[in-house]
C-alpha cells in the first residue's frame, strides 16, 4: 500500500494478440509504480504504428480498491473529458490530480468485457475441468 495513493488496481502482462483490442484496457506506470495513464489504444504507441513484441504493455484487470476517505469524494467528482472520451473511471481520480498506485501480478485468465468473451471462459474451463 501507498499512503499517498487514494487507490490501486492490479496489471498483468498484456498478451501479444490483445494488444489492439480495446476492450483490453492498458496502462501505463511511472519508475515508482503509479499510474500514469489508462487507454483502450495501445500504449505507449511507437511511431512505426506497429506492437513491439519486446515491450512489456501491460493489460488492467479491473481488480481496483480505495481509500475509505477518497470514496466520499469520488462520486462529487465531475466527469472529466479524458474519462468521457475513453470511457474509463480510473482516468477521472487521474485527471483530478489523485495518485493511483498499480500492483503487477501474476495471471493468465480473461476477463469477460463483451459477450464474445463468455465462449472464451468457457473453453478455458473445459480445458481446465472447471465447469
Amino acid at each position: 500500500a501507498s499512503p499517498d495513493a487514494v487507490f490501486s488496481t492490479a496489471v498483468t502482462s498484456l498478451k501479444y494478440e490483445d494488444a489492439l483490442d480495446p476492450n483490453r484496457v492498458k496502462c501505463v506506470v511511472d519508475n515508482h509504480g503509479y499510474a500514469i495513464y489508462f487507454s483502450r489504444g495501445l500504449i505507449p504507441f511507437n511511431k512505426s504504428g506497429t506492437v513491439n513484441p519486446r515491450f512489456p504493455y501491460l493489460l488492467h484487470l479491473g481488480i481496483q480498491s480505495y481509500d475509505s476517505k477518497f470514496l466520499k469524494i469520488y462520486p462529487e467528482l465531475p466527469p472529466t473529458p479524458l474519462q468521457l472520451e475513453e470511457d474509463l473511471e480510473q482516468l477521472k481520480v487521474l485527471e483530478n490530480g489523485y495518485k493511483m498506485k498499480v500492483i503487477k501480478v501474476d495471471h493468465e485468465a480473461h476477463g469477460v468485457d463483451v459477450p464474445e468473451d463468455v465462449a472464451k471462459i468457457e473453453q478455458y474451463m473445459r480445458e481446465r475441468n472447471l465447469h
